[in-house]
């Protein structure tokens, strides 16, 4: 991002956090009727969301491949942790996809929580903007939020196993 302009910088930020907000309302969707729809609904509702949780995290690790691949530096050792840390996310959401939501939807709550905690780590130093690891704290803070919201419709209002 060295070459571009200010104004360049500024849109690719305002788009970053408005299709990352964006990609916020399934979480919040999927929360929300957990706790209004049918319970015939429950089950199918809640395996979408545990999907749509499953494929958010296996993004996110995709986004350490995608650093350490533009890294103009040399190749270090932190690079090859971030490298085999950006697959451990998707391995992680294709193993528990298979399981119940009773299981998948507390599972993917704690593991974006995870992800979170990793890119704090792997993130430091690494030449990505400032505002990218403030634009991840809101969006996992949202995400969070909706599965949180979503696995105690499920345990109170659906009493799934």
């Amino acid at each position: 991002m060295s070459n571009e302009t200010p104004a360049a910088s500024s849109a690719f930020r305002q788009l970053a956090w408005v299709l990352g907000l964006a990609g916020l309302l399934p979480f919040f969707g999927h929360a929300l009727f957990a706790w209004v729809a049918p319970g015939v609904e429950a089950v199918g509702l809640l395996r979408s969301q545990a999907h749509y949780a499953a494929a958010i995290l296996s993004f996110l690790g995709a986004l350490h491949w995608g650093v350490a691949l533009a890294s103009p530096l040399p190749f270090t050792s932190r690079d090859g942790v971030r490298l085999v840390w950006s697959v451990i996310p998707a391995i992680f959401a294709w193993v528990i996809g298979m399981y119940p939501p009773g299981v998948a939807v507390p599972g993917l709550f704690f593991a974006l929580l995870v992800a979170w905690g990793a890119d704090l780590a792997l993130y430091a130093g690494a030449a990505v903007p400032r505002w990218f690891l403030m634009l991840r704290t809101v969006l996992t803070a949202g995400a969070a939020l909706c599965m949180g919201a979503t696995w105690l419709a499920m345990a109170t209002r659906l009493a799934l196993g």
